[in-house]
Order: C-alpha cells, then sequence, then structure tokens
C-alpha cells in the first residue's frame, strides 16, 4: 500500500498540480462534502459501488477508471472485505478541469483503461516523486499532465465491447463489469478499436494501429476475424461508413465530397463501399433526406 501523501501548497504559477496520492484497501469512503480537488480512482482488483449524490450509483470494478468533481457529495462501498488496492490521485489547478474535460476524461461513470498496469506504474511514479524537494511540484505537475495524456490514449469508449469485456448498465442503473480476468490479446483488441473510434478520420493504417497496440498485422487480423468475423481493415471501413452516415444524417443538406472527407475517403471508392454497404449510393440517401427535410419545412411553415 501506498499511503496517503498531501502535497504542500502549489506555486501560485501552476495550473495543473498534484493535491495528494496514495493507495489503500478497499473500505467505505463517505464524503457528504466531496473533495475540494478533481479526484481520480482506479481500481486496481476490487469492486465496490459508488454513490453520487443527485446522479446515481454505479459500480466500479477492476482496471476501471472513475473521476469525481470538486464538491460533488460521494460515497464508496466495496462489495466485498477484499485486499484489493483502491488508487487515488488528487489533481487541482486552474486548468484542470479544462485539461480533464478536453482529454475527454469527465465522464459520469466509471470507464475501463487499456493497459491498466502502466497507469496503475504512473500513480506509484507519483507517490515517489514527492520525495524530491525543491522541485516537487513542478516535476509532479510534469508527471500529472502526462499522466492524462495517457489516460486519454488508454481509455476504451463506452461503445466499445468485445465479447462481453466492457461495461453494462444493469436495469436498476448501476455499471457492472462483465469479466474481470486480463487477457493480453484482448486488451490489444480493445486498443486497436479505441483507436479506430479515436482515429476514423485520419491517414490511419492497419500497421499502424498493429505497431501501436504490439502486435503484427496477420495476428491483429486474426483476433479481428475471431471476435468480429471481419478482418481488421474491413472493421475500420465499415466503422467509416457507419460513421459517414450518421453525419448525413445531421447534415441532410451536405454533399456526398463532404461526407467522404469527413471520414478521410476518396469520393469514387467512398460511393462504391457505401452502395455495397447499405444498398444505395450516398447520394440516392441524400436525395432522400433533402426531400424528407422539404416536407418538413413545408408542414411546420
Amino acid at each position: 500500500m501506498l499511503a496517503f501523501r498531501l502535497t504542500g501548497l502549489p506555486d501560485s504559477r501552476l495550473p495543473l498540480y498534484l493535491y495528494c496520492v496514495g493507495t489503500q484497501e478497499e473500505k467505505v469512503l463517505h464524503r457528504p462534502d466531496g473533495f475540494p480537488v478533481y479526484q481520480l480512482f482506479l481500481s486496481h482488483g476490487g469492486e465496490g459501488q459508488f454513490k453520487i449524490t443527485g446522479k446515481g450509483t454505479w459500480t466500479m470494478g477492476a482496471g476501471q477508471l472513475f473521476i469525481v468533481e470538486p464538491e460533488v457529495a460521494h460515497e464508496y462501498v466495496p462489495h466485498s472485505k477484499s485486499k484489493e488496492e483502491l488508487g487515488y490521485i488528487g489533481i487541482g489547478g486552474a486548468s484542470a478541469g479544462s485539461v480533464l474535460q478536453s482529454a475527454g476524461l469527465l465522464q459520469s461513470e466509471p470507464y475501463h483503461i487499456s493497459g491498466f498496469d502502466i497507469i496503475w506504474s504512473r500513480l506509484t511514479n507519483l507517490w515517489h516523486a514527492l520525495d524530491q524537494e525543491a522541485t516537487k511540484m513542478w516535476n509532479t505537475s510534469t508527471l500529472i499532465y502526462q499522466l492524462i495524456l495517457d489516460l486519454a490514449q488508454s481509455k476504451i469508449p463506452s461503445d466499445v465491447g468485445i465479447g462481453g469485456i466492457g461495461s453494462s448498465m444493469a436495469q436498476d442503473g448501476t455499471t457492472t463489469r462483465s469479466n474481470r480476468e486480463s487477457d493480453p490479446s484482448k486488451d490489444a483488441l480493445i486498443r486497436a478499436v479505441a483507436l479506430m473510434h479515436t482515429h476514423y478520420q485520419d491517414d490511419l493504417l492497419l500497421k499502424h494501429i498493429a505497431d501501436a497496440v504490439g502486435y503484427s498485422v496477420q495476428h491483429l487480423n486474426r483476433l479481428f476475424h475471431q471476435h468480429y468475423g471481419v478482418t481488421g481493415h474491413q472493421y475500420m471501413q465499415r466503422l467509416r461508413l457507419q460513421k459517414a452516415s450518421e453525419w448525413l444524417d445531421k447534415h441532410p443538406r451536405a454533399s456526398v465530397r463532404e461526407a467522404a472527407e469527413t471520414v478521410g475517403m476518396e469520393v469514387n471508392y467512398f460511393i462504391r463501399m457505401f452502395k455495397r454497404e447499405f444498398g444505395e449510393t450516398p447520394g440516392k440517401g441524400i436525395k432522400h433526406r433533402n426531400q424528407l427535410q422539404m416536407e418538413k419545412d413545408l408542414t411546420s411553415s
């Protein structure tokens, strides 16, 4: 266990600073007045329930992250008296909220982190960094920013699920983890899918993704085929086409070229693949959407 450590008064020039860091055995936390800074909770192996006053109740499982905003009343109750650790990192500073928000980390529920052990080691590094003296606040500020970047890259989108891995919403509104066992190949596949969802608009090749998750293209393709029945390239292509279709639904007067450019595809290729996937060309779909919009405008006028 890493005992609770509280930093000193921050340098006023720091827009982001470490307030506290440590780990503890799973135990009840009851904070009716909240906490003075953003608090990042990391569950190393246990499971418990977070209750956020006025927002809801969620189950947090192993390998998950949950961020509670400042001054928000909350309570955590472990499901069992296990010896598993719950890590915590307090982050303050005038830019803390905007940086976390920009990184896409301020969600109202726990979410899974790919490569959790690496993130846990970052927490340990923060704790030991406080042994430094004169420059410790500046050093830990740098480490905090790097941690946020790592979390942003490791965050698994809520709509990504692989054969039962990930979070599921129960009828009572709680979020549960359906599989707590760590599997390197499945972690790599989840990470690959997350990268596709993040970078579908970019000139991203399957080789780039394979390199990023530490697998060969052939091995990654086998994983995609095993879990999705398609190759990695086919999965990425379908994702881009689906995103383009969703974009056209929101922009009924857009052109086919604009839709293709939105998902980083060449126009003619985009048209062929779109028709193969949806049974009609995007141009025909645009005409249909425009007609519906005109009818809606006439009805409302």
